[in-house]
């Protein structure tokens, strides 16, 4: 049993200098949020193959606009248009999802840096707590089992700070990667924390507004309206058979019921994206509240000791709560920009890199 607690004191120890040489050795760069994400929409690999097949689209509409200069085709001109929103719509989209993707993993290595702190705390109290129960073993107030049972959660608490630091190593690959660097390179950054966010204001009816104003699939689901009328001009026009005129009219009619079909789709996706970005709000306060009590619980603590009221066990446990409420609120964070960002993506707006700070 000694040579179990022995072996665990040294796991503690070494996993502790792994996670110090990791976080804090080397000589590290500050980075913020808004140069990473600047970073990765100059490195990505998926924005650059969106901006290239843009430019074509681009080409493209301009070759078919100068070749309709005779003809004035108007099903030509709609066929155009169709290719060059697509394109722009697919390269917004892409830019959006970058974004949002180098947020998330920036907050979240944030949070596993943070959790590493937290473990450690919680490595460091129980060790003590184990320290206490030997003691009170040897002095007949405690039995064996109630050794174990501390072994047992020093051991879990050891287990649990070696995972919040392989976690930590594995979203900093996954960060790297994000931006478009070599993940063999070795280095590291100091990440500036993301400060609690200024509320995006916006209603659901303005959240819907902007959605239809801006929707390329209400746009194409216009255009193909347009074009299936256009077609069956051109067939009266043609004189052609009855039967293909009734195809042809059908096809307007389900091109009008596509198109409400995907407005009402649109309209119930924002209704609740609007829902879950309320409750992200809701969280995010809630956690801002429980933080501060926190952190006036922990200096309650802090004086108490200082009178030989409490022990340093007693403020182990305190600083642990804090830690845990300011990883409470940094999930809250995240949250919060996650549902915002989507709500964002989802009503077409373009999202800018300079307003996430």
């Amino acid at each position: 049993m000694i040579k179990n607690i022995v072996k665990s004191i040294i796991l503690f120890l070494v996993i502790f200098f792994i996670v110090s040489g990791g976080l804090f050795a080397a000589e590290t760069k500050e980075m913020n949020l808004s140069q990473a994400i600047n970073l990765a929409l100059e490195n990505n690999l998926n924005l650059k193959i969106a901006n290239l097949d843009l430019e074509n689209a681009q080409i493209d509409y301009q070759k078919t606009k100068a070749n309709n200069l005779l003809t004035e085709s108007r099903y030509i001109e709609l066929q155009g248009d169709l290719g060059l929103l697509q394109a722009e719509d697919n390269y917004n989209q892409t830019r959006n999802e970058v974004i949002i993707d180098v947020v998330q993993k920036y907050l979240q290595l944030n949070q596993a840096k943070k959790n590493i702190t937290a473990k450690s705390k919680e490595a460091e109290l129980e060790k003590n707590l184990l320290e206490e129960v030997e003691a009170q073993v040897k002095a007949g107030h405690k039995g064996s089992l109630d050794l174990l049972r501390q072994e047992n959660k020093y051991n879990n608490a050891i287990f649990d700070l070696e995972k919040a630091n392989d976690d930590y190593h594995q979203y900093f690959r996954e960060f790297k990667l994000e931006l478009g660097l070599n993940d063999q390179e070795g280095e590291e950054f100091n990440l500036v924390e993301v400060a609690y966010p200024e509320i995006w204001q916006i209603d659901e009816e303005e959240a819907l507004k902007k959605a239809i104003e801006n929707s390329f699939i209400l746009e194409l689901r216009k255009r193909q309206i347009e074009l299936a009328k256009v077609d069956l001009e051109r067939a009266e026009a043609a004189a052609s058979p009855e039967l293909d005129l009734r195809k042809l009219k059908n096809n307007i009619e389900l091109a009008n019921l596509n198109f409400s079909k995907t407005q009402k789709e649109l309209t119930n996706s924002i209704r609740k994206q609007f829902y879950t970005y309320k409750q992200s709000i809701n969280s995010l306060d809630l956690s801002r509240r429980n933080l501060n009590q926190a952190q006036e619980n922990n200096s309650i603590i802090i004086d108490q000791v200082k009178a030989g009221l409490k022990t340093k066990n007693d403020l182990l446990s305190a600083e642990i709560s804090l830690l845990q409420a300011e990883y409470n609120l940094n999930s809250a964070i995240l949250n919060y920009y996650m549902t915002k960002l989507t709500m964002q993506k989802l009503i077409g707006q373009k999202i800018e890199e300079g307003e996430i700070e």
